[in-house]
């Protein structure tokens, strides 16, 4: 009888977590200098291009924008902000190969849901293949500035750079959501008509939860998905996929130049499914708690007793864990998913245990996550390295150390209690 109560609340509390605007760890404005009360602020910032012809990109720039938590209209923000880009040769570096200045006018801004999206074209310089654009969203009345940068690839040597999804034929903004839901259509095209080969390599999802960060274990991405079926598409065409991993190339034999995405239920990045929910308990469960998940004859009935064990039979105490902790899992799912899903990518484990570090540093290369400890202690670390492979070209992995164990566990543990999901 407990155990189906605990069930029931356990659903309720997932059902009840309402998905809020988030602030993308990799992709949050930056403020630079300190807030006022009345002026606009921006949440965030996320940003993609796709190349045009062998001269110019178009770039895209999403951005959640409000005023004392009110939205704006575009003739305010036009009043509110300059916005000026340049591109230069690294992050860092103020070396700058070229500049320009957009505005939130019907040239280059428009409204989508509750953001709001600049578009406008970068020209390639002969000398240079690639730089990183900045961004930034100046408002002059505070002395405040808001910057975001974003990594150009003139080459457009993957199909990212060249194709995009877009909700339907007729679009002039991409997608910014991740994946694609189940029975969506949508569509894949580049910014002028094509009548280049397409394909989609549709893959039987194996991927596993990322290694503990103090693992000495290699794992390949390609080693975690067998391929099922390829499907030759066309440009612009109209495009309803069942749920899996699936692959745009435009050459299957090879496939070096691969766009991965997900496609998956509705409800997602939420879960409700005890069959898959449990495997996200893998990064504050022993090796012998998730064997023992496994001896029940379905998902739910280990959901219920993992929880009541971990509780020692306090509900209340089961029920803000679980709360707590699949809200991270749901966020996880948000932030980090590319062509597998946030959970399993080794930001999305850490994110999970430790949650959205106090800084971040990032270049080409790397991206660095710090957390802050107290007075006696100096700062977790964890450096995560660019690993583009063929599924994407945002794929970072962890760099893994034995040491991390002092500070690891005391957080799994602090899982474990309820204490972090206060």
């Amino acid at each position: 009888m407990k155990r189906g109560l605990l069930f029931i609340l356990f659903v309720v509390a997932l059902l009840g977590c309402k998905v809020k605007e988030k602030k993308p760890i990799e992709t949050a404005a930056k403020e630079i200098t300190p807030a006022k009360v009345d002026k606009p602020i921006v949440n965030s910032v996320v940003g993609k291009y796709n190349y045009i012809d062998s001269t110019t990109a178009k770039v895209f720039i999403k951005a959640n924008i409000t005023l004392l938590g009110n939205r704006m209209s575009l003739a305010k923000l036009n009043e509110s902000f300059r916005v000026q880009w340049s591109l230069q040769t690294d992050f860092g570096i103020r070396e700058k190969i070229s500049t320009g200045k957009v505005a939130f006018t019907p040239e280059f801004a428009r409204e989508l849901g509750d953001a709001y999206v600049l578009s406008f074209d970068i020209p390639r310089s002969k000398d240079y293949t690639g730089g990183i654009l900045l961004v930034e969203f100046i408002h002059p009345a505070s002395g405040t500035k808001y910057s975001y940068d974003l990594a150009i690839d003139f080459s457009a040597k993957r199909t990212s750079s060249r194709y995009e999804i877009y909700k339907g034929v007729d679009e002039s903004i991409p997608d910014f959501t991740p994946y694609v839901y189940e029975g969506q259509s949508f569509v894949i095209k580049s910014i002028l008509p094509s009548q280049n080969p397409l394909y989609l390599i549709r893959y039987r999802n194996l991927s596993k939860p990322a290694l503990s960060p103090m693992s000495g274990t290699k794992r390949t991405p390609e080693s975690e998905f067998e391929i099922a079926e390829t499907i030759d598409i066309k440009d612009r065409e109209v495009l309803t996929l069942d749920q899996g991993m699936y692959v745009l190339t435009s050459n299957p034999e090879d496939v070096k130049d691969g766009y991965g995405f997900l496609v998956v239920p509705e409800r997602y990045p939420r879960d409700t499914n005890p069959e898959t929910l449990k495997e996200a308990l893998v990064y504050m469960s022993t090796s012998k708690e998730m064997e023992g998940t496994g001896t029940y004859e379905s998902g739910k009935d280990a959901m219920d007793m993992y929880f009541l064990q971990l509780a020692k039979g306090d509900q209340e105490l089961a029920r803000k864990i679980i709360r707590g902790y699949y809200k991270r899992v749901e966020e996880a799912n948000e932030f980090f998913t590319t062509y597998k899903e946030g959970w399993k990518t080794d930001k999305g484990m850490v994110y999970i245990i430790m949650g959205p570090p106090a800084r971040v540093q990032r270049n080409r290369t790397r991206e660095v996550w710090m957390y802050s400890q107290n007075r006696n202690t100096s700062e977790i670390i964890y450096t995560f390295y660019k690993k583009p492979n063929v599924f994407t070209e945002q794929n970072y992995e962890l760099v893994r150390y034995p040491e991390y164990s002092a500070f690891w566990y005391p957080y799994v543990e602090s899982w474990r209690t309820g204490k972090a999901a206060e």
